[in-house]
Formats: structure tokens, C-alpha cells, sequence
């Protein structure tokens, strides 16, 4: 499986239109084929308000015919124009649970970089503590992935970004799971001795939003 994130900005003046379209139609239409999940997420950041869509494929055939060469998901595609400052990303999945998008209210994309060397060391060792997380009351999904030099975040030479992306029902329950610390990792799945130092971006996830019957 692939993970495909885009960040992006909406163009001054269309924060309603976007929103409006993924909660009243985007994210209620049928997903496309070889989708296994979908988020559209938004944050207050330092300069302003920041997007976040989300996507996990089967594989990369499914994701090339799903993303186009912006990184905008089909799901999105209708608004395109109006999505500024778009960085998309890539990761190939090495461990996950969960995938359900249903009553998801906070996404937390937790990310982090390795020695290219430790890559292997990481995929073996985040295989546990994906599946304890999987107990966590009121976490949804769970996806770790980590991506290659053509296809991930810029990084220094000789290392390769990873992330970990988790969907929860309720902040409390994240905060929990943090043991209070928003910015850190989730508590009991930290692997200090090979990550670099972390970032954990927290968003509001848009719920879809049908029309009347």
C-alpha cells in the first residue's frame, strides 16, 4: 500500500467553496478504486489556515491513476485551481490497522527522518507498536510508512523520511495516548535510538456531509 499526503493552502477567498464541496459532495461520493481510505483535514497554522488530504492506495498502479501530476486526488480535482502552495508526498506503507474514516475527528501526522541505512531496522521494529496501538480506545487507523528519495520530503544526504499517520474519534483520547504531549510520539512507540527529532501536525478532520434523500 501507499500513503499520498498533499498539503496545501486554499486561495484567499475560497475557504467556503473548498470546504463546502469535500464535506457535500467530494467525500460523499464512492471512493475510486484501489482507494482503501480517505481525510481532508484543516489546521490554523502560523501562516494561516493549512489542508490536508490523505489517501491510502493498494498500490502505485491504483495511485497513478488516482493523484494527477500536481498530487491533487481525483476527489479534489474539481477544485484544483483553487489549491495553492500544494506539497504532495509519497510513502510506501510498512505497517497499518485500522483504515476505517467513519467518525474520525483528529488526524495526527507524526514525522520524522532515519539513516538510510536504518530503514530496514525501522520497518522491522514499527510492526509492534502499530499493532498495540490498535487497542487504543477511540484511535481509528494507523498507517506507517516511509519513502525513498524520488518520492518523500526533502531530507540530508544518507537519510529517508518516515511517517506515521494516526486518525482518532475524540481529542481527549489522543491526549491520552500521548500521555499529554501532543508533539511527541504516541506513548510506548518511540524508536529514539534510530528517529531524528519529530514533528506531530494535529488537524481538524471534515466530515462528509450528504444532502437531504
Amino acid at each position: 500500500m501507499i500513503v499520498h499526503l498533499l498539503e496545501y493552502r486554499v486561495v484567499p477567498g475560497h475557504e467556503a467553496e473548498v470546504v463546502g464541496y469535500l464535506c457535500h459532495q467530494a467525500l460523499v461520493a464512492p471512493p475510486d478504486q484501489g482507494l482503501a481510505c480517505r481525510y481532508a483535514g484543516r489546521r490554523l497554522g502560523t501562516h494561516g489556515r493549512e489542508h490536508l488530504a490523505a489517501t491510502v492506495w493498494s498500490d502505485w498502479e491504483t495511485l497513478r491513476h488516482g493523484i494527477d501530476e500536481a498530487g491533487v486526488p481525483g476527489f479534489l480535482a474539481a477544485k484544483s485551481e483553487l489549491l495553492g502552495a500544494k506539497r504532495p508526498s509519497r510513502y510506501r506503507v510498512v505497517a497499518s490497522t485500522g483504515l476505517g474514516c467513519e467518525g474520525a475527528r483528529v488526524l495526527r501526522l507524526y514525522r520524522t527522518s532515519i539513516a538510510a541505512d536504518a530503514v530496514e531496522t525501522w520497518e522491522r521494529r514499527t510492526l509492534e507498536p502499530v499493532g498495540q496501538l490498535a487497542s487504543k480506545k477511540g484511535l481509528l487507523t494507523v498507517v506507517a510508512g516511509v519513502s525513498t528519495d524520488q518520492d518523500g520530503p526533502a531530507t540530508q544526504a544518507g537519510e529517508a523520511s518516515v511517517v506515521v499517520l494516526t486518525a482518532w474519534a475524540k481529542w481527549d483520547l489522543l491526549l491520552t495516548a500521548t500521555g499529554g504531549r501532543l508533539n511527541s510520539a504516541l506513548t510506548d512507540t518511540e524508536l529514539e535510538d534510530i528517529e531524528r527529532p519529530a514533528i506531530a501536525d494535529h488537524y481538524e478532520v471534515m466530515a462528509p456531509e450528504p444532502g437531504p434523500a
